[in-house]
């Protein structure tokens, strides 16, 4: 079954000036903000993604009588793409959240808190060496001075990794800051300990820090609906072949919900997923850019949503994040009156020995056990619904040198037309970066009047 999209006013054997079909290889944010920008400059979009749902690690799960989002769901006051996208959908209102997270110091709680973000991170930084803080400090000025320096790429985090050796983050921090305010960020946003991120990327993680958030009152769902109205949209389909040669690629071919082969023929192919998915269909024709992609790396996690019958957070403190060595990397409420929704995220190294073996309901109860001491409404509180979820690339931690990976990635794409390469991995793993980074990757074709990819900014 051939399920071929229109070239119009292509003449056969020519690359069009402009491409007028697409076929983006993604639903999650990367593959759902290429189609919008594509869609934008009038080109006919057709979305494949393997899954039943769209949104990838933000698609939406029933829990009891309502929808919850199991991945990702706050959205920074900086995020000026993302909330441009939900306009043009007639999505929203948004409702206030903030960053509110708590750590166990000296056998109390230590809370940062979005009303009061500055003296909450004061706090931690007056035990902090004053290396340190010299340091982190210059580190927050750039990215509350320069938007580039939110998001991975950064120049000036790009020149401070190169005159260090770009080490990981243990390397370039003491271990009181480590436990304190990194870990508890690339655990979080990256799934990898301070040992296993590297300082050229520590941007996205603070650029997230040091932002203001709220979230959709009623969730991605409707988004969602409204998007998949603007193109075609094609769920329970897996890409498996990437069609043409190394010049030029003219489509993919797919094995469909009912299990036969199709293939898709258009202008220009958007490989929108993970690298070590885009590098298995790169590595027949582009098996320099898939030896790239290979060294990026992702790590797993599983996620709990469970709904008890009373609140188990209090107003003050809504979220912990637990210390090295557990299982349950962060707990927190599902919104700020959802006190009783508790989402239990387990990621970081020693979450990942039992991720596989264990069940759901042993990995919400160890989580219960560490939460009491702090939080002793969870005692008594009696589980009403819950929902999981486990990803075996749930989070990336990008590599060594990424900048530099970024642009050897580029190059050895620039000979090559219809192709675009985009992801978590090119500005970072938060909802923005994903748009920034799809809008970049787009324009590099429709902004080009040859019609020819040109390097990404």
């Amino acid at each position: 079954m051939t399920a071929e999209t229109s070239r119009r006013g292509t003449p056969a054997g020519l690359p069009p000036a402009r491409p007028a079909t697409a076929i983006v290889v993604g639903g999650g944010w990367s593959g759902i903000a290429a189609a919008w920008y594509l869609r934008r400059h009038g080109v006919q979009v057709t979305l494949l993604d393997e899954q039943n749902s769209l949104g990838g690690r933000s698609s939406g799960e029933r829990l009891g009588d309502r929808d919850v989002t199991l991945g990702g769901k706050n959205i920074g006051a900086r995020y000026t793409e993302f909330r441009s996208f939900v306009q043009e959908l007639g999505g929203g209102p948004f409702e206030h959240f903030g960053i509110n997270t708590s750590r166990v110091e000296d056998g109390r709680l230590r809370t940062v808190d979005g009303q009061s973000k500055a003296a909450g991170i004061a706090g931690f930084l007056r035990r902090t060496p004053p290396r340190d803080v010299v340091r982190f400090w210059r580190m927050t000025r750039w990215v509350r001075g320069d938007d580039q320096d939110r998001f991975l790429g950064s120049p000036r985090f790009r020149e401070l990794s190169r005159a260090h050796g770009d080490p990981t983050m243990d390397g370039y921090f003491g271990r009181y800051l480590q436990n304190a305010l990194v870990r508890p960020m690339t655990v979080r946003m990256n799934g990898a300990e301070p040992d296993e991120l590297h300082l050229a990327d520590f941007s996205a993680n603070l650029g997230m820090l040091l932002d203001r958030f709220e979230q959709l009152t009623d969730g991605f769902q409707t988004v969602f609906g409204e998007f998949a109205a603007t193109v075609s949209v094609q769920l329970e389909t897996r890409a498996e072949e990437l069609l043409g040669d190394g010049s030029r690629t003219t489509g993919v071919r797919v094995r469909g919900r009912s299990g036969g082969s199709e293939t898709y023929l258009a202008d220009l192919t958007v490989l929108a997923v993970p690298a070590n998915a885009s590098a298995a269909l790169l590595r027949p024709s582009h098996p320099e850019v898939a030896a790239e992609l290979d060294q990026i790396r992702y790590f797993p996690a599983a996620v709990v949503i469970a709904e008890y019958d009373q609140p188990v957070f209090d107003v003050a403190a809504r979220a912990i994040f637990f210390p090295p060595g557990s299982e349950v990397s962060n707990a927190g409420a599902y919104g700020r009156d959802d006190r009783h929704i508790i989402r239990y995220t387990f990621s970081g190294r020693p979450a990942r020995r039992n991720l596989v073996s264990a069940s759901i309901e042993e990995l919400r109860t160890r989580a219960e056990s560490q939460l009491a001491p702090h939080f002793p409404a969870i005692a008594q509180a009696r589980l009403r619904h819950q929902v999981s979820r486990r990803w075996q690339h749930a989070f990336c931690a990008y590599s060594q040198r990424h900048p530099d990976r970024l642009e050897r990635i580029d190059k050895l794409l620039g000979g090559s037309d219809g192709l675009l390469v985009t992801g978590d991995y090119r500005r970072g793993t938060s909802i923005e970066a994903c748009f920034r980074a799809a809008r970049e990757q787009v324009g590099s074709v429709v902004d080009n009047p040859s019609g020819r990819r040109s390097a990404a900014t």
